[in-house]
Formats: C-alpha cells, structure tokens, sequence
C-alpha cells in the first residue's frame, strides 16, 4: 500500500476509488501465507475516464477475475494513478476468502491469463479504448548501443581476433 498510496498516504495523483486501504492492509498482514496479496493494474492509455466507466470496468473486471465468489468473500481496494500521463486502476487481494478464512489465490497465470486478456479486449471494445495489441499502437524494437566498459573491451578483443 505505501507504494499505491505514498508511505503516509499523501502520494500525489493517487487516489482511493474503492475499498478501505487500511482494512485491506491488516488483512493481508493477518496471513501466515508465503505470498500474502495479489496486486494487479489496469492500465490505459487515455489520461481519464467518467467515474461511472471506472466503477463499470472495475466491477467488471472484478467478476472475470474472481468470478463464482460474491462481494462478500473477498476484499479489493482500488487505487487510481495518473502520475504516468496515462489513466492506471491498481488493485490489491488480500489471499483470503473473508466468509471461510481459507486461502484464495484470484490469479493463477496458465489458468486465467486468457479469460483476463479477454476481458482486456471485451473493455477495449466495449469503451472504445486504445487497443494495446493494435499493431500501430506497439513501440518500435530498438537495439542497445551502450556497453559497460568491461562488455565493450571484450567486444574490441573479439573483433581483433
């Protein structure tokens, strides 16, 4: 949390859209579990969005991810930045189902990367946002030309031999 809200919660350009930081903290404090919190971020590029969009696609999304688990059984905290000139909704799961006290693990990579990425595609169209896959939005591949000294000196011995 000190990095989504700043050590004393004064972190310029965030803001708590919802949950209780503090709740969400001490839950997660609470666990004797190794990994203890998912953090996630919904990244875009627009600068802003309508209120209401946010809360729609943070709802939404809250479904796709946790989907089969009502409001009640987990705790999210929303935090939004705009520090980057782009629009970013972070999230943090405390690794808990609030109603059994069991562990809950909201993301698991080989299982739920392509229900996230479609959910990323379903919003993108729904909205009308920028689509980070639309090759004209993808950054050009550049090559690193600075060397340490010491890559660089062996770069000039292989190229004298």
């Amino acid at each position: 949390m000190n990095y989504l809200l700043g050590k004393h919660g004064n972190r310029e350009h965030a803001k708590v859209l919802q949950g209780d930081p503090k709740l969400t903290q001490q839950l997660a404090d609470s666990l004797n579990f190794k990994h203890k919190y998912t953090v996630g971020v919904l990244s875009f590029e627009e600068k802003d969005l309508e209120d209401k969009t946010k809360k729609e696609i943070m709802a939404d999304f809250e479904k796709a991810l946790l989907c089969g688990l009502e409001q009640d059984q987990y705790n999210i905290c929303w935090v939004e930045h705009k520090d980057k000139g782009r629009l970013e909704l972070n999230f943090v799961i405390p690794k808990i189902e609030l109603t059994t006290g069991k562990a809950l693990n909201p993301y698991f990579d080989s299982v739920d990367r392509k229900r996230v990425n479609a959910f990323k595609d379903h919003t993108n169209v729904k909205y009308d946002l920028t689509d980070p896959n639309d090759p004209a939005n993808r950054q050009p591949l550049t090559t690193n030309t600075t060397y340490p000294k010491t890559k660089r000196r062996y770069r000039k011995r292989l190229q004298a031999i």
